[in-house]
């Protein structure tokens, strides 16, 4: 008997990624401001950008994407634009305002995307002996050469106690920018290192590339199968095809067409759900809010409306793709003539497996029985269905040791 890991309920995972998300200000306002400060070069201009994005739009955006079952990714920036940390305030905004972002932030948006921080400032480089902004930036000087792992994991660690201190154990990072690309196994590295640290978290992500032709698996760094840690590298599918970072030029406003046509047929998303590879937008937060016209949110309920019509596609948080492809590698498999046994160091929920060829009967996981379904589109948790001479079987792995068996 040949065993194969399928993707979760043999669907293809889509997620979406928001940058540049902060509580209450509008980074993109004063990103520029500062770059302009500094004698750098931008095309953008501030003057028509919002200062904040309201805590009523945060909402909005969250409890429809809770109403239509969409999951992914949402950056926290700890420091945004350098004005102050989210833990202890930000100057101009008051406390209450601060903490009533947050706190709505957290009870709506936060069960269906992961949070994570830009790293710190999302501009300048922080010096982390007294917390002034030095003349680097983080998408510039720190993507431009590589960084050692024992410089970027004490930076990435201080940005995720931010979010600690607000009640926030990040699932993983992001990347302001291409920060951390010329040397991708330190950045995983440090990301491992500093996420251990501070969230006791063996398993993290950092999401930093982005791949709009190719086919963006999920890639995996400092594996280590004994002690069951891993950092996974995820990659976007998509540029930003919705309005822009800026939230105020038009000319970077898309078509959903460029995401998934109306007829379900053309566009990118269709492409990758084709190859079976996670399916992974990526935006950013003040083209969503653009100024309060809300151009990149309706872009992006458009391609939700369509790719929901989809029958093999799963919303999943960017933590939980990461964790099913941290499985994939280390899971242990040896088949048996009734079955399989599995060793594994960590847990995974909806592990989804082909047994080729494999009989219909009794199949059990632990001894506990998984439930017949007709069809591999109706495949849900803890079931088993046959497909084309094969059996396919869907169960909650456990950490250890796993038996699958047909009884009877």
């Amino acid at each position: 008997m040949r065993v194969t890991i399928e993707n979760p309920l043999c669907r293809v995972p889509v997620s979406m990624i928001l940058d540049d998300s902060t509580p209450v200000v509008n980074l993109s306002h004063y990103w520029v401001r500062l770059r302009r400060r500094a004698g750098r070069s931008t095309e953008a201009n501030a003057d028509d950008m919002p200062v904040e994005i309201p805590v009523s739009f945060a909402r909005k955006f969250g409890e429809w994407c809770a109403q239509n079952g969409v999951k992914g990714k949402f950056s926290f920036v700890p420091m945004p634009g350098g004005l102050g940390t989210i833990d202890l305030g930000l100057p101009g905004f008051s406390k209450a305002h601060l903490d009533e972002w947050i706190h709505a932030a957290k009870e709506i948006i936060w069960p269906n995307f992961d949070f994570t921080p830009e790293m710190i400032t999302h501009c300048k480089v922080v010096d982390l002996s007294d917390w002034m902004m030095t003349e680097e930036w983080e998408q510039s000087e720190w993507a431009a050469e590589p960084k050692p792992v024992e410089v970027l994991a004490p930076y990435i660690a201080a940005a995720l106690r931010i979010l600690r201190n607000i009640g926030i154990a990040a699932e993983g990072v992001t990347s302001p920018g291409a920060f951390g690309i010329k040397d991708l196994d330190a950045y995983g590295e440090a990301t491992l290192q500093a996420q251990k640290a501070v969230n006791d978290n063996p398993t993290p992500f950092f999401f930093c590339e982005v791949d709009e032709e190719g086919t963006p698996w999920p890639k995996l760094y400092s594996l280590d199968k004994e002690k069951g840690e891993c950092c996974v590298g995820i990659v976007a599918g998509t540029g930003d095809w919705f309005a822009g970072w800026e939230g105020n030029n038009r000319k970077a406003i898309h078509s959903p067409d460029m995401c998934i046509t109306e007829d379900l047929r053309g566009g990118r998303l269709p492409q990758l759900i084709a190859a079976r590879c996670p399916a992974i937008m990526v935006s950013h937060w003040p083209g969503f809010y653009f100024g309060g016209e809300e151009i990149g949110f309706s872009i992006f309920k458009t391609v939700v409306q369509r790719i929901n019509q989809l029958p093999d596609i799963i919303w999943l948080k960017t933590s939980e793709i990461a964790r099913y492809w941290m499985a994939r590698a280390m899971v242990t498999i040896t088949p048996a003539p009734d079955g399989c046994r599995l060793s594994s160091p960590i847990a995974c929920p909806d592990f989804t497996l082909r047994l080729s060829p494999g009989q219909p009967g009794d199949w059990r996981v632990n001894s506990a029985p998984l439930h017949p379904v007709a069809a591999c589109e109706n495949l849900k948790p803890n079931a088993w269905t046959t497909d084309d001479g094969d059996v396919l079987l869907s169960f909650d792995l456990a950490k250890g040791e796993t038996t699958i068996r047909r009884v009877g």
